[in-house]
């Protein structure tokens, strides 16, 4: 079901698709079967730069929403950006230009992602999140709520040039509430973020870190093992 209100520039779309009030479909976007688009969201929007922008925005145009994704109220997915099989992005999310998802990923509500991420299978990020530019992320992570990246150490001084990297997160690692990742560290898989810690360092497998900065305080135990 289409409804009347929203508003369609391309048509490709496949079975089974429901497109809610005052949705925004743009020219170059793919859409998969058993899809609902959420009202006022608006997907494969544009970038329109000024020169305030420190960064060249990725001119590739399509957007590819799989099979069996539902995608929420006002939520803005741009050009570029592919959102694997049966997940589910909430209310009021941002997601900006070459961001790749896997399958079964959640993206909650509030949540926004800037440009040049790639996020894996069954990973779930949380309420109020902001996941900075340039962040890989593994398969099956958890994001609490509330959790902040950053990618840049001179708050912009150089641009957006080759040193700018946010952190990478590898498989199974999990996120409490609050922590605050910082450039350019690599959590190791299945080590776990205690809520309000700030991450300066790499962090090794299996490991337990919590304080500012963050420290490991003990290895993972069983019985909070994911992997």
């Amino acid at each position: 079901m289409i409804c009347d209100t929203a508003k369609l520039y391309g048509n490709n779309i496949g079975d089974n698709v429901e497109i809610r009030d005052y949705a925004i479909i743009y020219k170059d976007v793919v859409i998969g079967s058993n899809v609902v688009i959420g009202e006022h969201s608006v997907i494969g929007r544009s970038v329109t730069p000024t020169s305030v922008m420190k960064k060249e925005i990725s001119k590739r145009k399509e957007t590819l929403i799989s099979n069996e994704v539902s995608i929420c109220s006002n939520v803005i997915i741009y050009e570029d950006v592919v959102i694997g099989r049966d997940s589910l992005i909430g209310d009021n999310s941002s997601i900006m230009p070459n961001v790749r998802l896997g399958d079964s990923v959640l993206i909650s509500r509030c949540v926004t992602i800037n440009t040049d991420v790639q996020i894996g299978n069954h990973t779930r990020i949380m309420d109020n999140t902001h996941i900075t530019g340039r962040v890989k992320i593994g398969n099956h992570v958890f994001i609490s709520v509330g959790v902040t990246m950053a990618n840049d150490n001179l708050f912009g001084k150089k641009g957006y040039n080759d040193d700018v990297f946010g952190a990478v997160i590898e498989d199974y690692v999990s996120l409490g509430v609050g922590a605050v990742i910082l450039p350019g560290v690599k959590i190791g898989k299945g080590s776990i973020v205690a809520a309000g810690s700030v991450v300066k360092k790499d962090v090794p497998e299996n490991v337990i870190v919590a304080g500012n900065p963050a420290k490991i305080v003990s290895k993972v135990p069983s019985t909070l093992s994911r992997v």
